[in-house]
């Protein structure tokens, strides 16, 4: 009975999320720091990940190119990264992406903009991203600190008021406070 009713919950949750309605790609591109993600990303590929970090750039295919990188066990542990693409396959929902990652899935993962913070400078300042099952959900920004003094406490509200409230989805902060540089 908990099966079917963690199914439903599921499905009724996947039925209500929605994206952004346009979002400018120039103004998305470059470094994003993970500074609040849900359990369920803690528990999968980002298991023992800190200082979590993505860089998205443009392929001349047209696609937009994917690197993440996070430091394993500690601020300062050992790099672990990994590279591939998004894709946007249909332009009328593009923030409804595909992302393809060298030893991912196969057929890609949902990478689905839910918000956008201010732009400023030309780069938007925070976004929530997560997929139809709202089991994976991160939120990303320019500046872990800025975001911090900011931006928080109503990225918060706005993550809790989307759905992204249950054990498995909740909102948990990730820190930057002792991450070691990447030296890229």
């Amino acid at each position: 009975m908990q099966k079917i009713v963690l199914i439903f919950a599921i499905i009724t949750l996947s039925l209500a999320i929605d994206v952004v309605d346009d979002y400018d790609i120039e103004s998305y591109l470059g470094d994003w720091f993970e500074v609040a993600s849900s359990p369920w990303v803690h528990t999968t590929f980002e298991k023992n990940g800190f200082c979590n970090r993505a860089r998205y750039g443009t392929l001349a295919s047209g696609d937009l190119s994917v690197y993440n990188v996070q430091r394993d066990g500690a601020g300062d542990g050992p790099i672990k990264s990994i590279d591939g693409y998004a894709r946007i396959p249909d332009m009328k929902y593009k923030a409804k992406l595909k992302v393809f990652l060298n030893g991912g899935q196969v057929g890609g993962g949902d990478y689905w903009i839910i918000e956008l913070g201010p732009v400023i400078n030309k780069k938007y300042q925070w976004v929530i991203v997560s997929e139809p099952e709202m089991l994976f959900m991160w939120v990303l920004t320019r500046d872990p600190q800025k975001y911090r003094e900011e931006y928080e406490d109503y990225v918060k509200d706005r993550v809790n008021a989307l759905g992204f409230n249950g054990v498995l989805n909740k909102y948990v902060p990730r820190f930057f406070d002792k991450c070691v540089p990447y030296d890229d």
